[in-house]
């Protein structure tokens, strides 16, 4: 969400973003701005965004807040997301793309020779990824299975993953090792389909739809990716054909959670490691329906 929109649904909050000096919550820019963007630029890094998140959520109290903001220091994009307690493991042992999107160079770090300390995006969001331990990013990983599962287990368990609400698992298309060692290693809450509208998309994730499914899984929500163009004049352009999302809400037994256009802005920012700052009101929209059928429970410890 951005700062206007928080604004729009819950006008006290403009009284706090005032207090921790983010006047912006009144100006144009607010309306492309996350919570974490203006407290960077405007705030100059001086603000504490744990104490300026405590307040927001107070008024939850008085019935003005839901309990959980949504993406209150966040924003969605299609490699993954951002709010408070979060953490993202790459599971694409042979292809990872999670640390360049985020903008994580630095490589894990081990205090005790056993376990390894994830690096944090400028978000603070802890991220574990094949790509930060191979000696340059371009290095190719030309592993079997086994040892794909492998790495998936340990990034897991042997890494300091420390307190989160959310750990999502990013995870290359099909159902191969590495979907498949998730599902029978890892304690998974549930499962979020990401296809494109594209007939040949939604067969290959309809078989990701049984493999879950077989294996006592819960889909919790389908995401259709690159789903149109928006035009000069308003309109929609579906580049890759009509959607295919209800199809696949039909075989899931679960809601269609958004639409995510073909946006330049995706990639430029994804190129620049800086997805964590990308919004539009389709990713808004996105992170509002994951809070819903995903709500926090007790935080997560790894």
């Amino acid at each position: 969400m951005t700062i206007a929109s928080v604004v729009d649904r819950w006008p006290d909050s403009a009284r706090i973003f005032a207090r921790y000096t983010l006047g912006c919550a009144s100006c144009a820019i607010s309306k492309s701005e996350t919570i974490l963007a203006g407290a960077t630029g405007h705030g100059g890094g001086r603000v504490n965004m744990d104490e300026l998140m405590r307040d927001l959520n107070t008024l939850a109290d008085t019935g003005k807040l839901p309990d959980n903001l949504p993406a209150a220091n966040a924003t969605a994009g299609p490699g993954g997301m951002k709010m408070r307690g979060i953490g993202v493991l790459d599971g694409d042992i042979t292809g990872p793309s999670i640390p360049r999107m985020f903008g994580v160079r630095e490589k894990p770090m081990s205090a005790d020779g056993k376990t390894l300390v994830p690096p944090k995006s400028r978000g603070g969001i802890p991220i574990m990824s094949m790509n930060l331990i191979l000696p340059s990013e371009e290095e190719a990983v030309i592993w079997r299975g086994p040892m794909v599962s492998g790495a998936i287990r340990q990034f897991f368990s042997d890494v300091q993953w420390g307190e989160l609400d959310y750990l999502i698992v990013d995870l290359p298309p099909g159902t191969s090792d590495a979907p498949l060692t998730v599902m029978q290693a890892l304690p998974v809450d549930g499962v979020v389909l990401v296809t494109t509208p594209q007939a040949l998309a939604t067969m290959v994730v309809t078989k990701a739809v049984k493999l879950v499914k077989q294996l006592g899984g819960d889909i919790i929500g389908v995401v259709e990716n690159m789903a149109y163009v928006t035009l000069p004049d308003g309109g929609r352009l579906e580049v890759f054909g009509p959607s295919q999302g209800l199809k696949l809400v039909i075989a899931s037994n679960a809601p269609l959670m958004g639409k995510l256009p073909i946006d330049p802005a995706i990639a430029r920012d994804a190129d620049n490691g800086d997805i964590e700052n990308y919004t539009s009101p389709e990713a808004d929209e996105l992170v509002e329906n994951f809070m819903l059928v995903a709500p926090l429970k007790e935080p997560v410890r790894a």
